[in-house]
């Protein structure tokens, strides 16, 4: 009898595991280092990079002689940024693959 050849299973599961793990992770921290809370100062709340999508804030309003607010949440900016997070990820296994394989001789 012929010895068939070792064949490497993979799954594609923990693969897009880890890649949804590491978009969810690159957004948080993106996420959490462009949070401006600036309600205190300038009356404004924004979050979002490279997009804002979400914004809140109050002022006085001089035409209407009263203090007014208004909040604005954008999903396709969302979306946006979640894209933007996992192309960055991938990006980044990509240069990590690239500069930690195995010199040749």
């Amino acid at each position: 009898m012929h010895a068939k050849p070792e064949q490497r299973k993979t799954s594609i599961v923990p693969a897009l595991f880890k890649v949804l793990v590491g978009t969810i992770g690159i957004f948080a921290i993106m996420t959490v280092c462009f949070y401006h809370n600036e309600l205190d100062v300038d009356g404004n709340l924004t979050v979002g990079f490279p997009w804002i999508f979400y914004r809140e804030g109050s002022g006085y309003s001089l035409d209407l002689n009263e203090q007014v607010g208004y909040h604005e949440f954008e999903p396709l900016k969302l979306i946006g940024n979640i894209l933007f997070a996992a192309t960055l990820y991938l990006l980044i296994l990509w240069i990590y693959s690239a500069f930690s394989g195995k010199p040749k001789q």
